[in-house]
């Protein structure tokens, strides 16, 4: 005897079970996902604790212009905080990860010729710093040569030239300038 009704299709119970069987599945490939991303992120996360800086010469690290330019360097430079220093010394500072290193005091290096080709930074001030630019791997480093004393400025690639040019900002408002060369020569720095 038919009486016209439509035969029932599969349980309720079974189509619920089916539901959630499909959400958790789908439920536990989300949360490895996000579990994977969060160990990735983890292992790659910058490492801003205390950094190791390989020490230089830099007779002029503890002298009168380094130690009125230190004080005055940002907490935060070009978005990279700033750096505690293991057995830093007095002339040194640091940011971000990978680090853009600051030496102030250094000696001459090899490099610095009367003839160099040289980069300037001007600010908004318009006062301008001279640097000395070299590359050496996945980095530059900038040597400031047109102030009583020489800083270098090492920065990773991937940082840009925004914490030189924040740099030059500073070094131009705090130290005299002076020419590079004299009789055709290097001035060498004023390390007192």
């Amino acid at each position: 005897m038919t009486d016209g009704a439509a035969r029932p299709g599969p349980s309720r119970l079974i189509v619920t079970l089916v539901v959630v069987a499909i959400a958790l599945t789908l439920g536990a490939i989300v949360t490895g996902f996000v579990i994977a991303a969060r160990l990735s992120s983890d292992a790659t996360a910058p490492q801003t604790g205390p950094l190791a800086v390989p020490a230089a010469p830099a007779p002029g690290e503890s002298g009168r212009y380094c130690s009125q330019l230190m004080p005055l360097l940002p907490d935060d430079l070009g978005g990279f905080p700033r750096r505690a220093l293991i057995a830093g010394t007095p002339g040194q500072a640091a940011w971000g990860d990978p680090a853009i290193i600051l030496r102030c005091g250094l000696s001459d290096p090899a490099e610095l010729t009367c003839a160099a080709p040289l980069t300037r930074f001007t600010g908004a001030d318009g006062t301008s710093v001279e640097w000395l630019r070299t590359a050496s791997g996945d980095s530059v480093t900038y040597l400031a040569v047109d102030r009583p004393v020489r800083i270098a400025v090492t920065v990773p690639d991937s940082a840009g030239i925004g914490p030189v040019q924040q740099l030059s900002d500073l070094i131009g408002a705090t130290l005299p300038a002076r020419r590079m060369c004299s009789a055709g020569g290097v001035v060498p720095p004023d390390n007192s």
